[in-house]
């Protein structure tokens, strides 16, 4: 007989009830892309818990100053839900290009994040926006930290994803680049936000997936950008900073060759999203001549 429990809390309430009495280790199921359809084994003993059908646990909130996401939400809501589109089209970008139909239909933003993959699609994004976790610990006690300060372990459950109203900056957009065009995991990916006004950048903020064991902010480069014209000795400047970025994290490693020249191609797909300009303007052949 197996010594694994498994339970289906209705409801947060009863959850956390549960989890301040639950002396096994807790395990959590919410899409089950790991656990189920990659075939990673099931925990032999302790307490797993499914979340697919707990109330409230798939919602997206963007009425209010913070956009506030619930951590059972599936990638698909996050691409299909209109009033995120709007307020922040880099997060559902970066939704609509993770893995298949089928995953997308099944993956939620939260396993992504706990699941800390190196090419993680939505991470960078929430990353550059200064995304904040709202955490049930073990015991059932209550925690927020920062994106870049979360660290998975047994029984701790992402709740919800808080994107501050700070964070989330006019402009955004996310590109990646992998094997092929479609179904495929981010070899190399970029997230950006800023303010953009009368072809003059304000304040901006890049984050990279696939350039070390987490996604990173890209200091070197924002600074490149931030208070500058859009012109072509910026976007010379803007490329320059890409390439010492991906040296400074990935240096000596073999894809460090290709992914220097590769971030220059996604870094001009990128301004030319949020500058809402053709990539064959004759602005990004200036900065490439």
């Amino acid at each position: 007989m197996s010594a694994l429990s498994v339970v289906a809390p209705p409801d947060l309430s009863t959850l956390r009830s549960l989890l301040a009495g639950a002396a096994t280790p807790v395990h959590f199921l919410a899409g089950g892309t790991d656990l189920l359809i990659a075939g990673c084994p099931l925990p032999d003993t302790g307490l797993l818990v499914d979340l697919s059908r707990m109330d409230g646990m798939a919602h997206i909130a963007t009425e209010g100053a913070d956009i506030r996401i619930r951590a059972a939400t599936t990638v698909v809501m996050l691409a299909d839900h209109c009033g995120l589109r709007a307020r922040f089209p880099a997060l559902s970008e970066a939704a609509a290009q993770c893995g298949s139909v089928q995953i997308r239909n099944r993956a939620t933003i939260g396993g992504n994040i706990a699941n800390a993959s190196p090419g993680a699609d939505l991470i960078p994004v929430l990353l550059a926006a200064g995304a904040r976790l709202s955490l049930l610990e073990p015991g059932g006690e209550w925690n927020e930290v920062a994106i870049l300060e979360f660290a998975p372990a047994p029984g701790r459950l992402i709740v919800e994803v808080i994107l501050p109203k700070a964070g989330i900056l006019p402009r955004s957009a996310f590109v990646k680049l992998g094997a092929r065009q479609d179904l495929t995991i981010s070899r190399l990916s970029l997230a950006l936000l800023a303010e953009l006004q009368d072809g003059r950048f304000g304040v901006v903020r890049l984050a990279a997936g696939a350039i070390g064991p987490k996604p990173r902010r890209l200091p070197h480069a924002e600074s490149a950008l931030e208070g500058r014209r859009l012109e072509p000795a910026t976007l010379r400047d803007f490329l320059s900073s890409l390439v010492v970025e991906v040296d400074n994290a990935i240096a000596g490693r073999a894809s460090q060759p290709y992914k220097r020249r590769a971030v220059a191609g996604l870094g001009l797909d990128l301004i030319a999203r949020i500058s809402s300009m053709s990539p064959r303007h004759e602005l990004f052949e200036e900065a490439l001549a």
